[in-house]
């Protein structure tokens, strides 16, 4: 019965991706993906979807219960920074020091733009949608070839601040040091080491897709979107635009340091009082704002939320213990665990979720370092998460105005190849007891 739960477990994700990828709805198919799961697997669907433990139900439940709050203060903060110009403030600042004549420079300083953006917590597609207006007159400006933005945003967003760097508000990482208990900066040289890792080389791929776009004759190609980039408002002073940033970062790391507890839903309110007050003058209206950003939230939260309870179903399934069994050691296996969870579901965060909840206790039992294993799984399940089936990656080009056909090689390249050069150095660190 084993093997067949097996084959029930991936026939169900498969279906699961799939039916994503042809634009279901998610939560209509995550219904349909544990009803798959939990028939192959011999158990009662009564049971496995409305039971009081470890059913669909519960773990969608459980989910909410534990990260709503962070969806919607992350996404109202967010809210405020698009809305008031702040980030178009902050890119500015940052490119105005590196100026426009080297277009290597002018790729760096938007990955650092969006890099500041996402370690404060920032969803990844405000802080998107927030740059482009500002990119694209630069990218024109200096003749750089549109796709090559992707490979930008990829270091950005799609990278160390999804879980490697320390202290990082990100979903799959507040997830995965919550279910090995351990704070926010924990495994601090992992981290530190692995994002220098991903960092490195993703600046020499970027310079070496810039050579190549050139050599080629690639050039900017004017599009409609250019005229909406060209629309101009004022912006709050680059201190105003900081602050609520810093001071979301500061508490985050402070707090975790000193050992507060819910410091990061801590950081948030600070972070959108003072947004409230300094971007006031920016902004049309309070209401609004506030009102569409926890509106974005509820989305995202409720779809993360479905694919957390089919992870609840096949946790408690017979085929998931032939799953967990992995060689390699408690390191590898869990890596290898979350990076294939975070892939065939399509979300990183999602992966770390179902493995917050369900599949950590095993590994925790073998002695490992609890701080070296959450930094495993959580930069794992965001590398596996980065395939092409991730609803975020065809969202991402979309609203770029870019397909997988003439960009994903940037994201591959970066959010997947400089993810396993870190991911690799990471476990050995670990397994020789560095953290």
């Amino acid at each position: 019965m084993e093997w067949i739960g097996v084959i029930g477990i991936i026939v169900g994700l498969v279906f699961f991706v799939i039916a994503a990828l042809k634009g279901w709805n998610v939560l209509i198919t995550s219904v349909v993906t544990a009803v798959i799961i939990a028939v192959t697997n011999g158990m009662g669907i009564a049971d496995a979807m409305l039971g009081a433990k470890s059913s669909y139900v519960t773990g969608l439940a459980s989910f909410v219960q534990k990260n709503l709050l962070i969806f919607v203060g992350a996404a109202i903060l967010g809210e405020y920074i698009d809305k008031s110009g702040a980030a178009k403030s902050i890119a500015q600042a940052i490119v105005g020091k590196v100026g426009t004549k080297s277009p290597y420079l002018v790729l760096l300083a938007i990955a650092a733009v969006g890099a500041i953006l996402t370690y404060a917590g920032i969803s990844m597609f405000v802080a998107m949608f927030a740059l482009i207006p500002l990119a694209r007159p630069i990218f024109k400006e200096c003749n750089i070839p549109w796709h090559l933005f992707c490979a930008a945003w990829s270091l950005a967003a799609c990278s160390f601040t999804m879980a490697m760097i320390p202290g990082v508000p990100a979903i799959a990482w507040i997830n995965a040091a919550n279910g090995c208990g351990v704070s926010m900066t924990a495994a601090p040289i992992l981290g530190i080491v692995g994002s220098i890792i991903a960092i490195v080389v993703s600046c020499i791929y970027i310079k070496f897709a810039l050579k190549r776009a050139q050599a080629k004759g690639e050039t900017y190609e004017i599009t409609a979107a250019d005229s909406e980039a060209a629309e101009q408002k004022e912006t709050p002073s680059l201190f105003m635009s900081l602050l609520p940033l810093i001071l979301l970062i500061v508490i985050i790391i402070a707090g975790s340091q000193l050992g507060v507890a819910n410091v990061v839903y801590i950081g948030m309110i600070v972070a959108v009082v003072v947004s409230m007050i300094v971007f006031n003058k920016y902004i049309p209206s309070q209401r609004d704002t506030m009102g569409n950003g926890a509106k974005n939230a509820l989305g995202p939260a409720l779809f993360t939320s479905a694919a957390v309870g089919v992870g609840t179903v096949a946790a408690a399934s017979v085929g998931y213990e032939a799953i967990f069994n992995m060689p390699g050691g408690t390191y590898v296996s869990a890596a290898t665990m979350a990076a294939v969870l975070g892939g065939v579901m399509g979300s990183g965060s999602g992966a770390v979720g179902i493995i917050a909840q369900n599949f950590l206790e095993p590994y925790l039992a073998t002695g490992c370092d609890p701080a070296a294993l959450a930094k495993i799984i959580a930069t794992a399940a965001t590398i596996g998460g980065a395939l092409p089936n991730s609803g975020a990656m065809f969202g991402m080009l979309a609203a770029m105005g870019l397909n997988h056909g003439n960009s994903y090689k940037h994201i591959a390249a970066i959010s997947i190849g400089a993810g396993l050069c870190a991911l690799i150095v990471m476990i050995v660190l670990a397994n020789l007891g560095v953290a």
